[in-house]
């Protein structure tokens, strides 16, 4: 009970946090953010990739997406299965349409759905993140229970933040899923 009660207060926290936030500072460090992305090794090694669509106060994706199209790498993105109610992977091309989907998280309008494509680099938002790739979510589960599925298990998870997100540790839970790098405007975490 004394965990759940840290880990709502650290979403609390970070969600007040990330309401102050400058749209200037929200550009700026994502910039920051998706450039040492892509210099990953990781990166220059994927060949299938999963990434989110940003909502205004996270770690902005547009440069990510933008360069899996010119190199060719195939993009895929969660969307929301009505039935069994959890997300899953459906297959992103340059002129899908978006829409607010389930919990007003952008997603395909039309979704191409995937069920065993072998993903290699998924990049991952959260509200905070520890340093020993520890993440925390919003609280439903939802996205440990996308990195847990097939597709994703074996993938390179990198977390996008800002460095305000960064904790020293997080209260966690046993299927809570770990990163193998975060990465902030002013620092890489390799785990």
């Amino acid at each position: 009970m004394q965990n759940m009660d840290k880990r709502q207060n650290i979403r609390n926290k970070i969600r007040a946090a990330r309401r102050r936030l400058e749209p200037i500072f929200v550009k700026t460090a994502s910039s920051a953010v998706q450039r040492e992305a892509l210099n990953l090794a990781e990166w220059r090694n994927a060949k299938n990739i999963c990434c989110y669509l940003a909502m205004p106060l996270e770690v902005q994706t547009d440069a990510i997406i933008k360069k899996c199209r010119t190199e060719g790498k195939p993009l895929f993105v969660p969307a929301f299965l009505n039935a069994p109610q959890k997300y899953s992977l459906a297959l992103f091309d340059q002129d899908d349409d978006i829409s607010l989907g389930r919990f007003n998280i952008l997603e395909p309008v039309n979704p191409k759905w995937i069920k065993t494509q072998k993903i290699d680099l998924v990049f991952v938002p959260g509200l905070a993140f520890d340093r020993q790739g520890g993440r925390l979510g919003h609280g439903g589960g939802y996205y440990d229970d996308l990195l847990s599925q097939a597709p994703l298990r074996p993938a390179c998870k990198v977390g996008l933040a800002f460095e305000f997100q960064i904790y020293d540790h997080l209260p966690l839970r046993l299927d809570d899923v770990r990163m193998d790098v975060v990465i902030t405007e002013s620092e890489i975490y390799r785990f």
